[in-house]
């Protein structure tokens, strides 16, 4: 009879340890039709629309929640995509004294409705 410590041993398998997670790719930033070179005249302008091109893993039910930092501080305006606007560009009014005379920073956050979000790259926006 064999000594269990003469028996051949099962090799452990590896488990991975501390492997470093790649932070999640930004989605590309919003555009405002209004400032296309990231100005806009206060004056004139009323209000400023946020667009957000169709991102990937767009579905039913996500909720995107645009963001703009102001001089008064942080304004949010969640949205939830409905069935038949997946495939299509968000828009987000932005009004009144949100852009008096001062720089507005802009990006906008994705919480998939499957799980998961999302961050997109920062719009920086100056009254002339």
């Amino acid at each position: 009879m064999t000594h269990p410590a003469d028996r051949p041993q099962p090799t452990p398998t590896p488990t991975p340890t501390s492997v470093p997670v790649p932070p999640p790719a930004l989605l590309p930033a919003p555009c405002v039709p209004e400032a296309p070179d990231g100005f806009y005249d206060d004056e004139d302008t009323r209000a400023l629309t946020v667009r957000i091109a169709p991102y990937p893993g767009m579905a039913a039910n996500d909720v995107v929640t645009v963001h703009w930092r102001t001089w008064d501080g942080l304004h949010k305006e969640p949205l939830r995509v409905p069935g038949h606007r997946v495939g299509a560009a968000v828009t987000v009014r932005m009004a009144g004294p949100y852009l008096s005379s001062a720089t507005t920073t802009v990006h906008y956050e994705v919480e998939y409705f499957a799980g998961g979000t999302a961050i997109s790259e920062a719009l920086t926006l100056n009254d002339r």
